[in-house]
């Protein structure tokens, strides 16, 4: 009872933030517009999914994060957004972008990134989804933002450069994340989408010994890595990684908002509240 309290006190923070805006049309939570989800009905929806039903979210328990429902994705991934918790219908974006001021940014940087990376590989521990989603092989990773935009201070002072070029970047930290990825020879990330399509991903090369070995596919379609360069696609999109190489993979995995948002609409979204919203306290 007290998480549905805190949850209808942050379901009326949301109702006015969201006030005057289309967002609660084309917002889904889950497979419930958000409209619906933050009116009487939806509380009563929430109060008998806890009482009847065991359906978890196993990725989002692996960062410790208690949904308080759980529903199917209203899209297939591959044709559009397969968005697990967060899907703004109203976007229209490719699902990879090869060149953008972002991608810049990240490669003009590159070599500072890599040698920041070399200094510090000793911080390196298992990714939370190592379990879940990895095959055959390890995914580790280091967190530069993890969960809500939280950053570790030891981890900022060893990465003082790397953060100097993130401020240059608009970090979505409610809904993403900011690490580097190492993957081992012979491992397969699963098919699987992101949980927001609010949210859009850039990948930065930092090792990637064996660019012909080691590849992802977005939706229907295939990329791989370079030392040094960087691309973005939607998260959203079902995707998975494949690597037949026999060296590690390692690159930079930078969250940014969706570049079909427009201003006004980033302002809404970065609103702590969305971050808080679904959640046990």
């Amino acid at each position: 009872m007290k998480n549905l309290l805190a949850h209808y006190r942050i379901s009326r923070k949301l109702k006015k933030i969201i006030k005057g805006t289309s967002i609660g049309k084309h917002l889904f939570w889950y497979d419930t517009k958000l409209k619906k989800a933050l009116g009487v009905r939806g509380v009563f929806k929430l109060l008998f999914f806890s009482l009847k039903s065991h359906k978890k979210d196993e990725i989002a328990a692996n960062y410790n994060v208690k949904p308080l429902y759980f529903g199917n994705p209203i899209g297939d991934g591959i044709n559009q957004s397969g968005a697990t918790v967060w899907n703004y219908t109203k976007l229209n974006n490719p699902p990879i972008i090869l060149d953008d001021p972002i991608c810049k940014i990240l490669e003009e940087n590159s070599e500072e990134i890599i040698k920041e990376f070399n200094e510090n590989i000793q911080q390196i521990v298992t990714h939370p989804d190592n379990d879940s989603l990895a095959e055959n092989g390890d995914w580790k990773g280091i967190f530069l933002y993890g969960v809500g935009g939280k950053v570790d201070p030891e981890i900022a002072a060893k990465f003082k450069n790397t953060f100097k070029m993130l401020e240059q970047i608009p970090i979505s930290k409610n809904f993403g994340f900011v690490l580097i990825s190492k993957l081992t020879p012979g491992v397969h990330i699963t098919p699987h989408c992101g949980s927001s399509n609010l949210r859009f991903r850039y990948h930065l090369g930092l090792e990637i010994p064996e660019p012909d070995k080691v590849k992802i596919r977005v939706g229907n379609r295939w990329q791989t890595w370079e030392t040094g360069k960087a691309f973005g696609f939607d998260d959203s999109f079902e995707h998975e990684v494949v690597h037949s190489g026999e060296k590690d993979r390692v690159v930079l995995i930078v969250d940014t908002w969706n570049p079909s948002l427009n201003l006004d609409e980033i302002n809404v979204f970065d609103n702590p509240v969305f971050h808080q919203f679904g959640k046990a306290v």
